[in-house]
């Protein structure tokens, strides 16, 4: 079995209006990861990533060896998006001086050694899914390599010029025009829809059960399986709206962790509220599983890209210990399925579900403990 046994979020409800850039859009963001980056020596995803690396659980990763240890940074992309030079200044415009530190590779190696001495480090870039794609990593190393201990290390540049205007150009964000008109960020609504960008991170360790009895600590969760697959699709950036992809990681997820589908009582979904992802994850989910509810937390945090499959599964645990799964917000229709009202969480397993540009779809199940 593998346990979650220590983990720490940072995410924001701070919403702000970005109005001097090429798409104005609001964003969910942590004002202060911006300070002294004009001097060059500040880098944005490393001041966020600060926000869970936690000195005093660092000190107990280093102290407590366990055996087998491996570090994956989710980064969603092997270079930070935010150093790019973009053809004009806003507050968000910078140039870091020590560009090896913007390699995602190199700064994994960095914040490996401050957690112990490592068997492995690696990273992983597979875009929006990136955080939850390697929950089938962590299985494969605990459960067929030896591994005592995963360390999982999620950060991106979400909030920067060229992540904003990527996403402005697509018409995949919810504009400030957009939301001018009234339009507000939902998902599965028939008013409501789209997403803003967020600042997110989430610092998790995963240990084997020997791990766990000796150490004789108390985990928060089960990590049950993973799988992540990919669907028949012309459009690398696009979905299949019938939800082919989601469907194969969720079919996938349930054979190889010999889990009923009846068993899945909650859903986190991805949640974008495209309405290619409405029609996709909701096709998906109405046809592999029954008596489940769902939620959303892009609509609350903004949408943190290649860190927001875990940090919002982890999000999603501390709401279940607190005795309620959320509504996702700006519903503007009833719906006792995708939640329109936050409700007590029924008896069950936790699905969680994530998705990527470059046709990656990724699903894993937990149990909260």
């Amino acid at each position: 079995m593998i346990y979650l046994t220590h983990y720490r979020t940072a995410s924001t409800t701070n919403v702000e209006l970005f109005d001097d850039i090429i798409y104005p859009q609001k964003v969910n963001w942590f004002p202060e990861t911006y300070n002294r980056v004009k001097s060059g020596l500040v880098y944005v995803p490393h001041k966020l990533a600060e926000k869970v690396l936690d000195p005093e659980l660092l000190t107990y990763l280093r102290e407590n060896p366990v055996g087998k240890t491996a570090f994956i940074l989710a980064a969603g992309n092997a270079h930070f998006a935010g150093i790019g030079q973009r053809p004009y200044d806003s507050r968000l415009t910078y140039t870091y001086k020590f560009l090896p530190f913007t390699l995602t590779q190199v700064y994994a190696g960095r914040i490996a050694q401050s957690c112990g001495d490592m068997d492995m480090v690696t990273t992983d870039s597979s875009a929006c899914a990136s955080s939850l794609k390697v929950m089938m990593d962590v299985v494969n190393l605990i459960d067929f390599y030896d591994y005592d201990r995963v360390i999982v290390l999620t950060v991106e540049d979400g909030v920067s010029n060229a992540v904003l205007e990527f996403f402005g150009d697509s018409k995949a964000v919810l504009t400030q025009k957009q939301e001018d008109t009234g339009i507000k960020p939902s998902a599965f609504d028939s008013v409501n829809s789209g997403f803003r960008v967020g600042q997110g991170a989430a610092f998790a360790v995963f240990e084997s059960e020997s791990a766990v009895s000796r150490q004789r600590i108390t985990p928060h969760a089960l990590l049950i399986g993973a799988y992540n697959a990919s669907e028949r699709s012309t459009n690398a950036i696009g979905q299949c709206e019938d939800g082919e992809g989601f469907i194969r990681a969720i079919e996938g997820v349930l054979h190889y962790s010999h889990t009923r589908a009846d068993q899945i009582k909650i859903v986190k979904t991805h949640g974008t509220g495209t309405a290619s992802n409405n029609k996709a994850e909701k096709c998906a989910l109405n046809q592999t599983l029954q008596g489940f509810i769902a939620t959303s937390y892009k609509q609350k945090i903004g949408h943190t890209m290649g860190s927001s499959g875990l940090l919002e599964t982890l999000l999603l645990l501390g709401d279940i210990k607190s005795g309620f799964v959320p509504a996702i917000e700006n519903r503007t229709e009833t719906d006792s399925v995708f939640l329109s009202e936050s409700t007590s969480p029924p008896d069950g397993l936790i699905m969680s579900l994530a998705a990527g540009m470059g046709n990656i779809y990724s699903a894993a199940i937990f149990k909260g403990l």
